[in-house]
């Protein structure tokens, strides 16, 4: 590739490249495409998401249909849930987190609040959940050190979402409550709930969300701080989104979870009775020590359903148990920052277009796009699951594929056009092969060429001066065009040759150029030995039609040719050079004298020794050659000569052996022979005639055997 033609490409991969980012990049700040970006992201928590990651001392209790046919109908009195306080904390459990609503009192008795209050104070690790208002609701003087708590952080960090009021459980239970947490939840656009804000502001106090209360607790920190995009609590550290909430770091669903740790609170409620009655309990306590319980329903019309990433219908309390395992364990997930997505996204573009513009190849160039997608995919994965880290998924793969397509589209416009009519010009003289190696490699067409070993082929019409004047212009023409073609055929497209020129009624054809092929000699033979099965069967038509039987002689040669484009600037042609050329012409030539269909040079012989059949003709001294030469006759493919042939092929050489010990007397014997056995064999013919003039007429003493040839 030249330097200008590449300097063209560079450019226009840099224009097409920072065109499609600049697009891509709108439409990620739009946000239009956000819920496919969302849905990505699914994938991922779904496709990497570790349920032995999760913290085996987060259990659940559920209000589920067994417990409700055993205890009656709900709402239960609330004395109930004091027993289970009073069973979870004999037990041994850290905490008892409720994810059921304590608004109004207790429709069944007053007593029954009071109870349940007396058991959350002597248990002293119960949690309650609020709610944020719309409408203005300032927090309860009593209950600020419960609800409220201290967060330190610099202006620059403060995300604390602004709230009106807030709705806490009717006043004596919140004031029994170790701790009070809100458990509002807000979707993402496209539906679940992906995200929670740890923190909301009410009259310039900092509300928590329930798992952070309960994180505060356990953790025993006083309060929290905000620095650098992460939330501290103790001695916790939790990576925060852009917006100060935490992404939620999904270990699996509810059942691949917390699902083993997930015990029926009537299972609870009958193992209290029991125990008071001093019983063994069905329910073994120790299963509870050291575990934080979170109490929710899960019975159908009992809990809100939520959707995540998992299901559109899952508990909303695994929402809050995931939330505080995060907080406990200092994980989460973090967005990549946008510098790093549109940095991210311009080197994909611009890699793209690159390897499209500068690669000549197609399978190679979508290779290319393909890889990318699928580093870039990896680079993904590892992201999320070895680093915690969210890079935009469907906007750089998107990119990729609009890169591609964009890039195709501006070279099938302006180079494409070209190369379109340079692979029509050459489909007519060359095989597929070639062209389509000229068409990965077009700066190799220029002036000048290489030394490299091909053969060449000769052909041309036996007596087409005589046809020609039989037969009016345009029946000689429509003939011949029908000749060549089908010669060009059996060249160009069985045997991946190159038919360089048409010389007239002629044709000069390459093998092993420009395309190298190890084969050449060999192709070139078979192709000589089609052309002439062809040819046979087309007299056969052309005489039903009334037409000239055209025959035609063939000349190979193979040997080292300078192969190149050669001409001048305004016009060049794609042909070779070289005494290797100038000889397979010559041996065209010479089939008229001896009489045979295809004569092929010796190195030609040497190469395709395995794969044709060949008889020695002649010592020959062709015209403008110093050096005589070792002709040869092609007779057929390897294994392919019939015996009758073979018979005369045996018996001739055998003359041809004595010819050349100057026993002329025998050598007439056997050419007489081969001759009654084949009168159409040509060079038994000759040899039976130079050898009758030398049986007459010795040669001299200095006699070499070679025939000088003296026209072409």
């Amino acid at each position: 590739m030249t330097s200008s033609t590449r300097t063209t490409k560079l450019l226009s991969a840099l224009a097409v490249g920072l065109a499609v980012f600049s697009l891509v990049a709108g439409l990620r700040m739009t946000r239009w495409f956000e819920v496919v970006e969302l849905n990505a992201f699914d994938h991922l928590v779904r496709r990497y998401a570790d349920p032995a990651k999760a913290d085996s001392n987060l259990a659940l209790l559920a209000i589920d249909e067994s417990s409700l046919e055993a205890f009656g109908r709900w709402p239960w009195p609330r004395d109930r849930f004091g027993y289970v306080v009073r069973y979870l904390k004999q037990a041994g459990a850290r905490a008892v987190v409720f994810d059921v609503m304590f608004f109004e009192p207790d429709e069944n008795a007053e007593e029954f609040d009071q109870s349940f209050a007396d058991d959350m104070r002597a248990a002293d690790n119960v949690f309650l959940p609020m709610l944020f208002l719309a409408e203005p609701a300032p927090i309860p003087q009593e209950l600020q050190s419960r609800a409220t708590l201290k967060v330190e952080w610099r202006e620059s960090d403060r995300r604390a979402d602004m709230q009106a009021g807030v709705k806490p459980p009717t006043l004596v239970l919140a004031q029994q409550a170790h701790g009070l947490g809100v458990i509002n939840l807000s979707a993402d656009a496209d539906g679940p709930t992906r995200r929670i804000p740890l923190l909301g502001q009410v009259g310039g106090q900092f509300v928590p969300h329930l798992p952070v209360a309960v994180a505060r607790y356990l953790l025993g920190a006083d309060g929290l701080s905000v620095e650098d995009g992460r939330v501290r609590i103790g001695n916790s550290s939790t990576p925060l989104d852009a917006d100060g909430h935490l992404l939620i770091r999904w270990h699996g669903s509810l059942e691949q979870t917390y699902h083993a740790r997930k015990y029926s609170i009537g299972g609870v409620l009958q193992a209290f009775a029991q125990q008071e009655k001093g019983e063994r309990p069905t329910l073994d306590a120790t299963l509870f020590k050291d575990k934080v319980v979170f109490i929710a329903g899960t019975a159908a019309g009992l809990y809100d359903l939520r959707v995540t990433p998992f299901s559109s219908a899952t508990p909303g309390v695994l929402i809050h148990m995931a939330a505080l395992d995060n907080l406990l364990h200092g994980q989460g997930l973090q967005a990549a920052p946008a510098w790093f997505s549109l940095t991210v996204l311009l080197l994909l573009c611009l890699a793209s277009a690159g390897a499209f513009m500068l690669v000549p190849s197609y399978p190679v160039k979508f290779g290319v796009t393909i890889g990318l997608a699928l580093a870039y995919y990896g680079l993904v994965a590892h992201a999320f699951a070895g680093h915690e880290r969210w890079l935009d998924l469907v906007f750089p793969e998107m990119a990729l594929a609009l890169t591609f397509g964009t890039a195709a589209t501006v070279e099938y416009v302006t180079e494409g056009k070209q190369r379109r009519l340079m692979r029509a010009a050459f489909d007519k003289y060359m095989s597929s092969e070639v062209v389509e190696e000229i068409m990965r490699n077009p700066e190799a067409i220029k002036l000048g060429g290489e030394k490299k070993e091909i053969s060449i082929l000769f052909s041309d019409i036996a007596g087409f001066t005589t046809i020609s004047e039989k037969m009016p212009p345009e029946d000689l023409v429509a003939l011949l065009n029908r000749y060549l073609s089908a010669m060009t055929t059996i060249i160009k497209t069985t045997h991946r040759g190159n038919v360089n020129k048409y010389l007239g009624d002629g044709i000069m054809a390459l093998f092993g150029a420009p395309l190298n092929d190890p084969q050449h000699a060999s192709l070139a033979c078979y192709a000589a030995l089609d052309c002439q099965a062809e040819l046979a069967r087309l007299r056969v038509i052309w005489k039903q039609e009334g037409l000239p039987e055209i025959g035609a002689r063939i000349g190979i040669n193979s040997g080292p040719c300078i192969v190149g484009n050669m001409g001048s600037e305004e016009r060049m042609e794609y042909t070779v050079t070289g005494d290797s050329v100038n000889l397979a012409s010559r041996l065209e030539g010479a089939s008229k004298y001896y009489d045979t269909l295809i004569l092929i040079g010796q190195r030609t012989a040497e190469l395709a020794k395995n794969d044709v059949e060949v008889r020695e003709i002649d010592l020959l001294r062709v015209k403008g050659k110093k050096d005589p030469v070792v002709v040869f006759e092609l007779l057929a493919r390897k294994g392919q000569l019939d015996e009758k042939k073979q018979r005369v092929i045996d018996v001739y050489l055998e003359g041809l052996a004595a010819y050349k010990l100057r026993d002329f007397s025998i050598a007439c014997a056997r050419f007489a022979e081969a001759v009654t056995l084949d009168p159409s064999d040509g060079p038994s013919r000759v040899y039976l005639e130079r050898s009758t003039n030398y049986r007459h007429t010795p040669p001299s003493t200095e006699w070499d055997g070679v025939y000088e040839m003296t026209s072409k």
